[in-house]
């Protein structure tokens, strides 16, 4: 069995959450190595404000990659140009998306399906970026590794320099067992470093998937959702729950950090689920979680807040 110092763990790129604040959240109980959330190329080529916001970067994050999503080649090279100038440790291409919008558009999981474009697109960034470049991507059959294994040695000899394969087809999304077989399948095939995907929610499952795919590098992505002590977990292995103190105290710096980067109105729309993900499944009322739902105002949040410390969670029997 690996020890915590042999694996390095990865903050998945997980549209929607892995901002600043998320990060920040995590990097609080150990975690190192981290994602941007994912950008599109479209709206980074074309100027969307947004798209600051998502690329955010904090002065004491000391590793921090950008993944990039798009398929139109005027846009891929904007974006790169762009990227190529900031201030990220490596560009991640998204080849794995299974979002009907994102299929719709040839983007994310269809590459898998036109791997002429899905080179093309790799040698047009590889020729922009000066950086390291890399891969996220999918499984193609979760009986039958040659397909993944041949889509991701085709990818290898473009240049890339690392390779994350999410081990579910995309079809799949995020449900179903992950193919161990598969992906260790695929990290045999390759000389370039491979990440697993899929499935970590707590110290077991990283072992069950270090184990049995043979990769030193683990991508953590909704297990962390509300719970940045996973990585105290991963890393540290003396692991103890959070407590009530932890997790209310924890929430309010990662929602008000939220309205810091947002503004407020719209900080606190997009914290709800932030709120709910660190109360869920920990004890506390179902009416007190409800409360999260309707929260507009950073008033309404230290309400909130102030309510769920002063009530905690319901004792176990």
């Amino acid at each position: 069995m690996k020890t915590p110092s042999e694996i390095k763990y990865i903050l998945a790129p997980m549209a929607e959450y892995t901002d600043l604040p998320f990060r920040r959240a995590c990097r609080l109980y150990g975690l190192h190595y981290a994602h941007t959330a994912l950008i599109d190329a479209g709206a980074l080529a074309h100027g969307n404000p947004d798209s600051d916001l998502i690329l955010k970067r904090g002065d004491e994050e000391k590793y921090l990659a950008v993944q990039l999503l798009g398929s139109i080649p005027e846009d891929i090279e904007k974006a790169a140009r762009i990227l190529n100038k900031m201030n990220f440790d490596s560009v991640d291409f998204n080849m794995g998306c299974p979002v009907k919008k994102v299929l719709q558009r040839k983007a994310g999981a269809a590459f898998m399906h036109l791997p002429q474009k899905a080179l093309e697109c790799i040698k047009q960034i590889r020729d922009i970026i000066s950086g390291p470049l890399t891969v996220k991507t999918r499984i193609l059959s979760d009986v039958d590794p040659e397909p993944t294994i041949r889509f991701c040695q085709s990818l290898e000899a473009c240049g890339i320099q690392g390779l994350t394969i999410h081990g579910r087809q995309a079809e799949k999304f995020y449900s179903g067992p992950v193919a161990f077989d598969i992906i260790r399948a695929v990290r045999e095939n390759l000389k370039i470093p491979v990440t697993a995907n899929g499935g970590i929610f707590c110290l077991k499952d990283a072992e069950e998937l270090a184990e049995k795919t043979g990769c030193q590098q683990l991508m953590v992505a909704r297990g962390a959702i509300g719970n940045p002590w996973i990585f105290r977990e991963l890393i540290q292995q003396d692991f103890t729950k959070p407590t009530h103190e932890e997790i209310y105290a924890t929430m309010h710096q990662h929602v008000l950090e939220m309205i810091t980067l947002y503004g407020e109105q719209r900080g606190v729309i997009k914290a709800r689920k932030i709120m709910l993900s660190y109360l869920v499944g920990r004890r506390y009322r179902r009416k007190l979680r409800a409360e999260a739902v309707h929260i507009s105002t950073r008033e309404d949040f230290e309400s909130f807040y102030d309510a769920v410390r002063k009530e905690g969670p319901v004792p176990e029997r």
